[in-house]
């Protein structure tokens, strides 16, 4: 199991903080990841919000300068809003400057108003990823490369610097039967949202196309918050993870692409903070929320690992504007006493 920790940028309004301050604080739990003993530290984007970087490049560049350990990753970019050539280049420069150690994950979002702003139309994100991990693909593994297809065209063209790992990860999310196969097909890691039926049908989908599972990675994003207590930790998190959940939600309304009975997290609608830790049915994303003891996440994340065959546990611990201190708390208590539990198993 891969122990990884996702840094989203979050800013919210009702605990916002100067940026310069922000990212110094990001950056020093980046580092303190890798010194703690943790595997990976993965970023997202979204665009013209306050929740999350609007670049997430310059940011990873700025971890691997500052680490030489620890995994660094996107989590993921938005590869429909940007021409492939782009994000070959820069995902080739990121591994270059953290001597191979860069992963790079894909999607095609969902947010309304950042398609408008690029420009670009909602209805052409299957096509557009498509056509852009073919082109990344390409570009990474041969020398020279041309493509001409519906948005894109590349004269031939060789990719400088080439990644310094001879098959640089590429992981596509995917929460839909088309995007999981889409992953499959071209035969990528899954960056899962929680899902344990999601894993598995990626799991049936790499069989359907001739592929063995085990030669791939799952991943799945977890809400993980860790205190000395239960009545803690939820005490400590219970404002932000409401302050998560609604963000969501707002936005995934407006796209209408995943309207379900109950909401998206198995409540609807939502109750208070203090409400949270009781709500029947409560879930992140199809996966149980992982709040409170290092005993907890040790019953959890075995449970998880047995259902679903995940390799890449990517944990959600600085979220909704949380107190970077109450966050690096709970990061130091999980790799104290949940780690090893598993390193020792293995």
């Amino acid at each position: 199991m891969n122990f990884g920790l996702i840094l989203t940028g979050e800013n919210p309004k009702p605990w916002q903080v100067p940026s310069a301050q922000l990212y110094r604080s990001m950056l020093h739990q980046a580092v303190l990841a890798e010194e703690l003993g943790y595997d990976s530290v993965w970023t997202a984007e979204h665009h013209g919000t306050d929740e999350y970087w609007p670049a997430q490049f310059p940011v990873l560049a700025a971890i691997a300068a500052r680490t030489s350990r620890i995994r660094i990753g996107t989590y993921i970019v938005i590869l429909p809003l940007y021409h492939p050539l782009q994000v070959a280049e820069e995902a080739a420069t990121l591994d270059a400057l953290s001597d191979g150690r860069f992963d790079l994950g894909v999607g095609q979002g969902y947010v309304v108003e950042e398609y408008a702003a690029y420009g670009i139309s909602r209805r052409e994100r299957p096509s557009r990823m498509e056509e852009g991990l073919t082109i990344i693909k390409g570009l990474w593994t041969q020398d020279t490369f041309s493509f001409e297809g519906k948005h894109f065209k590349v004269a031939p063209f060789s990719l400088r610097p080439r990644p310094v790992q001879p098959r640089l990860p590429i992981w596509v999310a995917g929460r839909t039967e088309k995007a999981i196969d889409r992953a499959t097909r071209h035969g990528c890691h899954f960056a899962g949202a929680g899902s344990a039926a999601a894993a598995q049908l990626y799991n049936a989908s790499l069989r359907r196309h001739g592929r063995d599972p085990q030669d791939f990675y799952r991943a799945t994003l977890r809400l993980v918050y860790l205190a000395d207590t239960r009545e803690r930790a939820w005490e400590d998190c219970a404002p932000h993870v409401l302050h998560r959940m609604q963000v969501y939600t707002e936005k995934l309304n407006e796209a209408g692409d995943d309207r379900r009975t109950g909401g998206y997290f198995g409540v609807d609608p939502l109750p208070p903070p203090e409400g949270l830790r009781t709500a029947q049915g409560l879930h992140f994303f199809g996966a149980p929320l992982i709040v409170g003891t290092p005993e907890d996440a040790i019953q959890e994340i075995t449970r998880s690992r047995e259902e679903a065959g995940v390799t890449h546990l990517v944990m959600w611990m600085q979220i909704g504007g949380i107190d970077p201190r109450r966050a690096e708390h709970s990061m130091r208590l999980f790799a104290k006493e949940v780690i090893p539990h598993f390193r020792g198993r293995l």
